[in-house]
């Protein structure tokens, strides 16, 4: 997690506590128009947004005498303190803080008190006062599909997914405390009746409207990849279709969410042409690339690296932006030139983030594998959705190619838990290994924990030229949460150990991982990621027959 400094000011009481922004997320909110004050004078706090992914005024500790703290091993936040950063006691508070209209956000991930014996749909619930106006509260929504979903989509806790939804339970006794949007869960606060008529407090939330959601960059060149410039001719101009459109929308995510869809042309990294739209799913445009043999002096063979770079930014504000690129390489022959080691192909890069004369870094591949048996095996993928997995608990490959790289570094987005050490993994890669004599991945339990402490720095094993080569092995947490449903998720569904939905195995449950890769030189970093999928525990899979499911 990126690490910020908090400025706090003490003017007129608790609630003038002011919080100091890093660059990029003060950037986004200025852009978005999101309120960075909500109703009693609650600052928005980007720790909270980048721990929780949601928007959060004032703070856990600004809670008065209705919080309430445990002690969670994986919590997000310090006991009196801010997000957890490796010191103190760690844990997780009952109210996260407010939304802009001054309600209290409840933290759904704070353990369960007691699990009661009969499912939510079940339930007595409890009517609310409130209730009923948050519904009617107009500043806590933007499009009547947000309120609509929020309705009438299937509720979520401890990570089942219930046959039961808000109207279900009564517009007087759910309480909203946040819509979802595309990318971001929604909160439903209620409140139950045990059998001695005691009462509990219980969240739920509801999945995002397009948790799917995809940006697919397009990039045609309808007169083929490969060109000749004749000996009497100067330039050629390269006919190019570009554009990109959203993929994987649901009924509920609709083209007026959208506040731009942009997309660009890069050759050799240098904007060439680009287009955008608003309130549109799609965007694309004809144009020319022109390449004039005087930028490229006396070569025989000209190679351009032509990408489209694509953008969308919805209306609503935590869900960041989704990013596709698409890169091609243009082959141009040019007449009366000899090759010769003096003029051999050299790809001008004129990247206009950086000097002219300074060529960048480049990651030119990332590939994904699995270790077995002191090998690295392809990952299987899911039939359903030609998603690569791997499984907790098994050891993740990583191999990656740039040029012009001095060093890479490595991180995961997605779910905290990938990134987390937790007491089984240790146990299986350090603790049973060392107490049988058995040598371990790690010659430390240090290094073994630094091995899950983001970013990790990533040294070359080969150079050949400007070309340089990184492998980096990863074992994947035994309590990664899975993207997709498998026979121990479908169990909690069902609650039924002996009859599950089989057609829902290897249905997407969210989204996928991300393996990022950065790449480092004095000239500048480049990023680049690719998605992974994580499946159920591999010790749990023995007698379990996945070839239907996978290739």
């Amino acid at each position: 997690m990126k690490k910020f400094i908090f400025l706090i000011m003490i003017l007129l009481g608790v609630n003038s506590i002011v919080f100091a922004y890093s660059k990029s997320f003060e950037y986004m909110v200025d852009v978005m128009g999101i309120e960075k004050s909500g109703k009693g004078g609650y600052v928005l706090n980007e720790e909270i947004y980048q721990a929780y992914n949601q928007f959060v005024y004032g703070s856990p500790l600004m809670i008065p005498s209705t919080q309430r703290w445990k002690d969670v091993s994986d919590g997000k936040w310090t006991k009196n303190g801010g997000i957890w950063q490796g010191t103190g006691t760690r844990g997780e508070y009952w109210v996260l803080g407010y939304n802009v209209s001054g309600e209290f956000i409840h933290n759904h991930q704070f353990p369960v008190d007691i699990e009661p014996p009969t499912p939510p749909t079940e339930w007595r619930y409890v009517p609310l006062a409130e209730a009923e106006d948050s519904w009617n509260d107009v500043q806590m929504y933007r499009y009547e599909e947000q309120k609509i979903y929020m309705q009438t989509a299937k509720l979520t806790r401890n990570q089942i997914v219930y046959d039961l939804t808000a109207a279900d339970i009564g517009f007087d006794k759910a309480k909203i405390e946040n819509y979802a949007t595309w990318k971001t869960n929604g909160n439903i606060y209620t409140r139950r009746y045990d059998r001695n008529n005691q009462e509990w407090a219980a969240n739920f939330i509801v999945p995002p409207m397009a948790a799917d959601a995809a940006l697919s960059a397009k990039l045609y060149f309808p007169e083929g990849e490969a060109y000749t410039i004749a000996e009497d001719e100067e330039s050629i101009l390269i006919p190019v279709e570009y554009g990109t459109e959203v993929v994987n929308l649901t009924d509920f995510a609709k083209a007026e969410h959208v506040k731009r869809i942009y997309a660009e042309v890069e050759v050799n990294d240098s904007q060439v042409d680009s287009v955008e739209a608003a309130k549109a799913l799609s965007v694309s445009k004809q144009s020319y690339i022109v390449v004039r043999k005087s930028d490229y002096p006396n070569q025989a063979n000209i190679e351009l690296e032509v990408s489209c770079n694509s953008l969308l930014l919805t209306e609503f504000t935590v869900d960041g932006a989704l990013v596709d690129t698409n890169t091609k390489i243009i082959h141009i022959k040019v007449e009366g030139i000899e090759e010769s080691e003096e003029n051999k192909l050299e790809v001008k890069r004129e990247n206009r983030n950086y000097e002219m004369d300074a060529i960048p870094p480049h990651i030119d591949s990332i590939d994904l594998g699995r270790q077995e048996n002191g090998k690295i095996v392809p990952l299987k993928i899911v039939r359903k959705t030609n998603s690569a997995f791997i499984c907790a608990g098994q050891v993740l490959a990583i191999e990656v190619e740039t040029s012009n790289a001095d060093y890479i570094t490595l991180e995961f987005s997605g779910d905290a838990s990938i990134v987390t050490l937790d007491d089984l993994t240790e146990k299986f890669e350090w603790t049973d290994p060392r107490s049988r004599g058995v040598s371990t991945r790690y010659t430390s339990l240090a290094k073994l924990k630094a091995a899950y402490q983001q970013k990790v720095r990533i040294n070359p094993y080969k150079t050949r030229e400007e070309k340089s080569y990184f492998k980096y092995y990863y074992v994947i947490p035994y309590k990664t949460k899975q993207t997709f449903h498998s026979w121990s998720s479908l169990r909690e569904i069902s609650r039924d150990a002996f009859s599950i939905d089989e057609s829902q195995l290897f249905t997407r449950k969210t989204n996928p991982y991300g393996v990022v890769i950065k790449a480092y030189s004095s000239e500048g970093v480049r990023t680049k990621s690719v998605s992974l999928d994580v499946f159920e525990r591999w010790d749990t899979l023995y007698n379990r027959d996945l070839t239907p499911y996978i290739k």
